[in-house]
């Protein structure tokens, strides 16, 4: 199913079996359209995709910049799509914000960015936020030393497997006509009459080439290197923000934790029940190393076991990590901001030659990858002067969990062993 013969031609192909790589796959065929193939060179969700957060949220941390506010606007409502059309994927999930007792201040911030966020989300809200005694928080989170806190919030977001969302959007996609071909790389994009030509590496170690109207570049951080080794300009630079995340043994939790760094560099270290195990990661690192082998650090590792164990009376330590996994995001870079406020919208790079139109992806969430597919096949309905409308928000459009290949266990996926 994931594995189809490549064509010859085709009238759109998507570069990249990602989250956004099968989301606009899935928006494509949605529209009644069956011409149209995406290209993968390792397997899908082997990036990113499969190493975020695992949060389907509208992005609470963002609203301390007002530009961000559509943003986080635009991902309630598709964090309240998602819970509808995949519920046995993406589930409610209760988060405590406590607050320093040093910080007392900032309780009054956090409180009117917790009303701001109901009020965004409106009639696609869950239950709203309310301010909760540290006797209940310490009830649901015995080992938490609560006793450093002045105060907690608590509110609700989305949680999700977000490899088997990927495998669930592709699979949709696929039932409805779309084709996937995965350990094939893309080497270079070529200018022609109809178009492009797309030079592709099989896995048979053979090239061919693919004649396409449009290419949509979702290779995240490579894409401005396949621009490169195609000799066409490079619409944005960009950086790769890099989240690292941590795996442990099952504590217990039942809810997850927003937990303030004591080092003073305003980054939040996220505690979340997941899948079993508990996950502690952070987001906010500028990362320039080797793209095809992303891995946490032991400096990282160290941060992140400090500040668990500056509020837990269970301390962890190396011996206790069972996994590790980091992931890059893609960001369009703002010289005017540092790596935390540079904004976490998407923007979308044009390239346009004779007929063909080259589309590239920087930045972008996965709360949010549905409506930006749809941007994107409504920026390709414009193009071609035709009005098919997206339809991946009806359930009808999706398969069932029965219908979908296996999700990798755990133990099958992407995660790292601890480094030396």
């Amino acid at each position: 199913m994931l594995d189809a013969p490549l064509p010859s031609r085709v009238r759109v192909l998507v570069l990249g079996g990602g989250i956004h790589g099968v989301g606009v796959l899935h928006d494509w065929v949605s529209r009644g359209y069956r011409d149209i193939h995406l290209l993968e060179k390792n397997t899908l969700g082997s990036g990113t995709s499969s190493k975020s957060t695992k949060l389907i949220h509208g992005g609470l941390r963002y609203l301390e910049q007002l530009r961000e506010m559509g943003m986080v606007f635009e991902a309630l409502r598709e964090r309240s799509l998602l819970l509808r059309v995949a519920p046995d994927l993406v589930h409610p999930l209760e988060l405590y914000f406590p607050i320093l007792q040093e910080e007392r201040i900032s309780a009054w911030k956090i409180k009117i960015g917790l009303t701001l966020y109901d009020r965004l989300a409106g009639r696609a809200g869950l239950t709203p936020h309310k301010k909760i005694p540290l006797s209940q928080v310490k009830k649901q989170i015995p080992s938490l030393q609560v006793e450093k806190f002045s105060t907690a919030f608590s509110f609700w977001d989305g949680q999700t497997d977000d490899l088997g969302l990927v495998y669930r959007v592709a699979a949709s996609s696929v039932e409805l006509g779309g084709k996937i071909s995965q350990h094939h790389q893309v080497e270079r994009i070529l200018p022609c009459a109809e178009g492009w030509r797309v030079q592709v590496r099989t896995p048979g170690g053979d090239v061919q080439e693919i004649v396409t109207q449009y290419i949509i570049n979702c290779l995240g951080p490579w894409a401005n290197t396949l621009l490169q080794m195609s000799d066409i300009p490079v619409p944005y630079e960009a950086v790769n923000n890099k989240g690292s995340h941590l795996l442990f043994k099952d504590i217990g939790l039942r809810v997850g934790l927003f937990l303030p760094s004591l080092q003073g560099d305003g980054r939040i270290v996220f505690a979340l029940p997941w899948e079993g195990y508990t996950l502690v990661g952070t987001t906010e690192s500028l990362y320039e190393g080797n793209l095809d082998d992303v891995q946490i650090d032991t400096k990282e590792i160290a941060y992140l076991l400090s500040v668990w164990n500056a509020y837990f009376s269970t301390p962890f330590g190396f011996s206790d990590i069972v996994g590790t996994f980091s992931g890059l995001r893609w960001l369009p870079l703002d010289a005017k901001h540092s790596l935390s406020k540079i904004s976490r919208e998407h923007v979308l790079g044009e390239t346009e030659i004779g007929k063909g139109l080259l589309i590239t992806l920087y930045g972008g969430k996965l709360t949010t990858y549905r409506s930006l597919a749809e941007k994107i096949g409504d920026r390709l309905m414009l193009h071609a002067g035709e009005k098919n409308q997206s339809c991946t928000h009806e359930p009808k459009m999706w398969v069932k969990k029965e219908q979908a290949p296996p999700v990798p266990s755990l133990q099958q996926r992407f995660y790292t062993a601890i480094p030396e």
